[in-house]
């Protein structure tokens, strides 16, 4: 999730119980809405967060995106951002299932040029199927 879904969460509003558990209605860029699925322990964990806003704001609502995103930083100590979470969990995901669709819906992009950006190639992979292919090249 973008930092600025991230902050926007509340459980009592956001999650919502689905056909095996439950899903968060995430608040995306240009007021759209998507619906994602939720891990047994996540769910768990947001049920027991209490009322109101994930990150509430002193001042009222919730914290800032920015604030968000330094907090999580933080909590990760070696600087990673949750940007780069987002770029990471996106190729893995793509890895896992080689379905560029589902990971344009799950990150909640308009369009598939977009998540296109977001997926990393691995050189090694792209050798290996060079290699692999030219191999059949030669028997042919």
């Amino acid at each position: 999730m973008r930092r600025g879904e991230v902050a926007q969460v509340h459980p009592e509003n956001d999650m919502v119980p689905d056909v095996v558990g439950w899903s968060l209605i995430v608040h995306g860029k240009g007021q759209r809405k998507r619906v994602l699925p939720l891990p047994n322990d996540l769910a768990d964990a947001l049920h027991e967060a209490g009322p109101g806003y994930l990150f509430p704001s002193p001042a009222g609502g919730h914290l800032s995106a920015h604030w968000v995103g330094t907090l999580v930083s933080r909590a990760l100590a070696d600087g990673t951002t949750m940007h780069q979470l987002r770029h990471l969990c996106a190729t893995e995901i793509h890895d896992q299932t080689h379905d560029v669709r589902l990971v344009q819906v799950l990150l909640g992009h308009a369009s598939l040029a977009t998540t296109q950006r977001y997926l990393a190639v691995d050189d090694a992979k792209v050798r290996d199927a060079v290699l692999a292919r030219s191999g059949r090249w030669r028997r042919d």
